[in-house]
Order: C-alpha cells, then sequence, then structure tokens
C-alpha cells in the first residue's frame, strides 16, 4: 500500500524530492531507492525447484532496508525474539 502511494502515476515521491531540492539526507535517499526496487525480480532472484514435483518458483531478493514496510516488520520480529530469548 505504501509503494503505491509513493510511487504510482502520480510520482508522488519523485515530486517531494525535486521540491525539497538537496534537503533530504542522502541516507533517507538511499533507503527510499532500497524500497522502491525491493522485491522486483529484475533486481534478482532465486529459482527455487521442487524434487518432487519439478515445480519452479522464482523468490525476488528483498532490500531489507528499514523504511520498506515488507522487511522491516521480518527484522523487527527476528529483533524481538532475540531479545525475548535474552530476557527469558
Amino acid at each position: 500500500m505504501l509503494k503505491r502511494i509513493f510511487f504510482d502515476e502520480h510520482g508522488h515521491w519523485d515530486r517531494f524530492v525535486a521540491k525539497l531540492k538537496g534537503k533530504l539526507r542522502p541516507h533517507v535517499l538511499k533507503e527510499v531507492e532500497k524500497f522502491r526496487k525491493c522485491g522486483d525480480p529484475r533486481n534478482g532472484f532465486k529459482l527455487l525447484v521442487c524434487e518432487g514435483c519439478h515445480d519452479l518458483r522464482l523468490v525476488p531478493y528483498r532490500c531489507k532496508g528499514r523504511f520498506c514496510t515488507t522487511c522491516s516488520c521480518g527484522e523487527t520480529e527476528e529483533w524481538a525474539r532475540l531479545l525475548e530469548q535474552d530476557v527469558f
């Protein structure tokens, strides 16, 4: 959903960046660009093959970025799991 808001046909993110003209920190631009490319098979993927039925599955690489709504949730859950092990 967030990806559609940022990168739809209206170009919200690109207009926002153009409006601020260099006032955004480079790290922010880098994270949002990673988010933009996340899950796109053109940026790399794994091809998984079932040994039984020989079904093929293409799994695109993820960005593992902090801003990404898909990747950051997984990282947060992993951090919480590790913290829970340390505490208990």
